[in-house]
């Protein structure tokens, strides 16, 4: 979360945000710093689909255990995952128009262009929307095998990668459903950079990690670190093939163009690195718990009120960027991003307590 604030405050006032999405050419980072800033921030929205799909088995395995039923459960998700829909249409989505109307009005115009024919824009939507459509879906999928789970997201994903047109098809206009579940761009009145299908895998993946640890936790976290390596490997492998699994292949010979992934939609090559990066991540936080004690009570206090971090941390910064007309550097980002999350802290730690007194059943809990 915190390392999408820093995207998000680059997008906001520094106006610099890299979109590699199919069919155009991967963008051309100024310097290793911009490489970084953007790099470091493929860990967010897989682990969020991710992590979603482990939080997803838990809540259903506890609430199984305290007598409720497989409805009630699949209602709690439903009304969830809806929630999360319009949030992203009606709170999400005016924050970043004001962050394309800041671009527009600064002459820089928008940072990449989009796929599709174009048009007027009436709904935009974002990560929410994606992560509230696929807890809607896994929510039916719950009773399934850890084994079964993984090999439907596999299949899921497979086929989203041969579904994803060639770039000569880069400018054409999509139907309604091609822009919703599978190829981000912009057609009509629907801009979708996160087309529902190919990312939904990643919820799966999560779901069935989430019954390992359910099962045997200390196995499943044990195993993060290996699996993280592994899946290294093969990123490397897939990716300096250059073909199936990347939609756009390596330019130049510097080790650095490795990491230049597509992410809308997600490429498999982008989901290796990604999900890989979290893995070792997760399992550095997991083996020095014990060294982290300060740092973890803060990401915890703002893992605890995820949705309201997400939307008063696109809005702090979006209104930063508003009010400053000057020009900025990427560099200079970086302090008024560690600014925003100390302001952004007792935020969270008032919501906590605020959401903590509700009841159960209350929506104040779903945030």
């Amino acid at each position: 979360m915190v390392v999408m604030a820093l995207d998000h405050a680059s997008f906001f006032i520094a106006m610099r945000h890299y979109s590699e999405y199919w069919g155009f050419a991967l963008p051309v980072y100024p310097g290793d710093l911009a490489l970084f800033t953007r790099v470091i921030s493929h860990l967010c929205a897989p682990g969020f689909f991710f992590l979603m799909g482990v939080g997803m088995h838990m809540f259903w395995a506890s609430r199984r255990e305290r007598g409720w039923t497989e409805s009630r459960i699949r209602r709690h998700f439903i009304t969830r995952g809806s929630v999360l829909i319009v949030m992203d249409i009606f709170i999400i989505a005016p924050a970043f128009i004001l962050g394309m109307w800041e671009q527009i009005s600064a002459a820089e115009g928008p940072s990449d262009p989009i796929p599709g024919a174009g048009g007027d824009p009436l709904l935009l939507l974002g990560v929410l929307a994606a992560l509230g459509a696929s807890m809607i879906m896994a929510s039916f999928l719950l009773r399934l095998g850890a084994v079964t789970t993984v090999a439907l997201g596999v299949v899921i994903l497979v086929v989203c990668h041969f579904v994803v047109p060639d770039a000569s098809r880069v400018g054409e206009a999509m139907s309604l459903f091609e822009r919703l579940f599978l190829v981000a761009g912009h057609d009509q009145f629907l801009i979708n950079n996160y087309p529902f299908l190919p990312w939904f895998p990643v919820c799966l993946f999560g779901v069935a990690y989430g019954r390992w640890i359910k099962t045997d936790a200390e196995a499943a976290l044990n195993v993060t670190f290996v699996a993280g390596l592994v899946g290294i490997v093969a990123f490397a492998l897939l990716r300096g093939g250059g073909g199936f699994g990347t939609h756009h292949p390596v330019v130049g010979d510097e080790w650095t163009s490795y990491l230049q992934v597509t992410k809308y939609p997600p490429s498999i090559a982008f989901l290796l690195l990604s999900l890989s990066a979290n893995a070792i991540l997760m399992s550095m936080i997991h083996r020095g718990q014990s060294r982290l004690v300060g740092i973890g009570h803060a990401l915890l206090v703002f893992g605890r009120a995820p949705l309201f971090f997400y939307v008063v941390h696109l809005y702090l910064y979006g209104i930063v960027g508003f009010l400053y007309t000057g020009s900025t550097s990427l560099l200079g980002i970086y302090p008024v991003w560690i600014l925003g999350l100390v302001a952004l802290y007792p935020a969270c730690q008032w919501y906590n307590g605020f959401k903590g007194a509700k009841s159960e059943d209350s929506l104040w809990r779903l945030f």
